[in-house]
């Protein structure tokens, strides 16, 4: 005879299981710290577990020697034989400049760094080093580091490093799978991509909208410093050092302030910015070692999240999650995790040409569907194809009158499981 489960029973398993779930449920994301609490050198880069405070990885510690510098165009390691020297400074803020040092520009985080970009797709970490106006990245794949610098290529064109205004403090990857920075007075906002042959554009200066009136985006005592986060539907968020929030649109550059962060400690800057797994905005400071907090994005309340471990000064925060990803105004499109696939790469990407080709590299033959879909996963054009094994490359023709702009490509095998997907951005020729 079967044991009747009490009513009382079955509530307190379910609390437990649900207690269970949310234990293990993580949000974590890469920040560029120091070695210890309190200090202000932004030269280490963790992993942190932001519902515990733990950290969870060290990526890279200044002090260790154990790491290899290649040239992201060729791959080529690079061997350095001189010390090639500039002139930095520790200022304990993300925005200002005042006792300067000579430091070696070869090591990698050597000058502090105040922003950092999370490319889940290659799971990188990109990055730019204050003072040296260069585009760098970490192959986090690698369980000593690799290090990548886009060597003698400037990140914008500024000249003077040594002008704060010019210094690159804000960075995210965007819905779209490229990666953009914007410096502190806000008059260059960098797009980068991050496949075979990256590009690196200035897209200008941002915009204020007129609802702005007097609180620019460029100002220095309200906008400066701080870092970006990515929503769903392409658009950044800059969240500057001082508690504004500005609303960019990409393709206009106009940037409309949104709000300014509530219930932050006054002495509290917010330097790191990133989005949890509930949606909400996690927002560390360079200056204090206080708390972290956490923001409803929609109310713009601030509240500090109750942890166990070390708090870190964070000058930049990055991980994968997108902002409003879950609102019915937004893109469902980009909710979708990329689903990677070593046998099958879609290249050219961005693309500005009608020609878009497949690779498949595996030696599973049968049929498969090769689908293009809009921001709304609308499919725009669909191509069946029959693989017989070995390497062979699909080309795939898009509508010459396909709109500039991030796309999905998405691979389907014979029966309709979907084996591949990749943000596809398309520019204009």
């Amino acid at each position: 005879m079967r044991q009747r489960i009490l009513p009382a029973t079955v509530i307190a398993l379910c609390t437990m299981l649900s207690v269970n779930a949310q234990q293990k449920k993580q949000t974590t994301a890469y920040a560029i710290t120091s070695s210890e609490k309190g200090n202000y050198n932004w030269t280490d880069v963790k992993l942190i577990d932001f519902s515990t405070g733990s950290v969870t990885r060290s990526v890279f510690d200044s002090k260790q020697t154990n790491f290899t510098v290649y040239n992201a165009r060729t791959g080529k390691e690079i061997k350095f034989t001189t010390a090639q020297n500039a002139t930095t400074a520790n200022t304990g803020t993300a925005t200002a400049v005042n006792t300067a040092t000579t430091v070696n520009t070869n090591l990698p985080v050597v000058s502090l760094s105040a922003a950092c970009a999370y490319d889940q797709r290659h799971n990188r970490l990109y990055y730019a080093p204050l003072f040296m106006n260069q585009l760098r990245y970490i192959d986090l794949n690698s369980p000593t580091p690799k290090i990548y610098y886009f060597d003698n290529e400037q990140l914008t064109p500024a000249t003077d490093l040594n002008n704060e205004a010019n210094h690159i403090t804000r960075m995210v990857m965007g819905a779209d799978g490229s990666g953009y920075a914007l410096s502190n007075d806000g008059n260059h906002l960098i797009r980068f991509t991050t496949g075979k042959h990256p590009l690196i554009l200035d897209l200008g200066a941002l915009q204020d909208d007129v609802s702005n009136e007097q609180l620019s985006v460029h100002a220095k005592t309200t906008s400066w410093g701080g870092d970006m986060v990515a929503d769903a539907a392409n658009n950044l968020y800059v969240v500057s050092a001082y508690h504004h929030v500005f609303k960019v649109n990409i393709s206009s550059r106009i940037a409309t302030h949104v709000a300014e962060i509530q219930g932050l400690p006054a002495t509290f800057t917010t330097n790191g910015a990133v989005v949890d797994d509930n949606g909400n905005l996690i927002v560390s400071s360079a200056n204090t070692a206080e708390g972290y907090y956490s923001v409803d994005m929609h109310t713009w309340q601030a509240m500090p999240i109750k942890i166990t471990g070390t708090v870190f000064n964070a000058s930049d925060l990055a991980n994968s999650n997108l902002a409003f990803a879950n609102d019915k105004t937004t893109v469902p499109l980009f909710n979708r995790a990329i689903i990677r696939n070593d046998k099958i790469a879609l290249y050219p990407n961005p693309v500005s040409t009608p020609q878009l080709y497949i690779s498949f590299n595996g030696k599973e033959s049968g049929r498969y569907t090769i689908q293009l879909m809009d921001l709304t996963g609308k499919v725009i054009s669909e191509k069946v194809v029959d693989i017989i094994g070995g390497g062979q490359v699909v080309p795939m023709t898009m509508y010459s009158t396909l709109a500039k702009g991030p796309y999905m490509v998405k691979v389907l095998n014979e029966i309709k499981k979907t084996v591949f997907t990749d943000k596809l951005l398309v520019q204009a020729p």
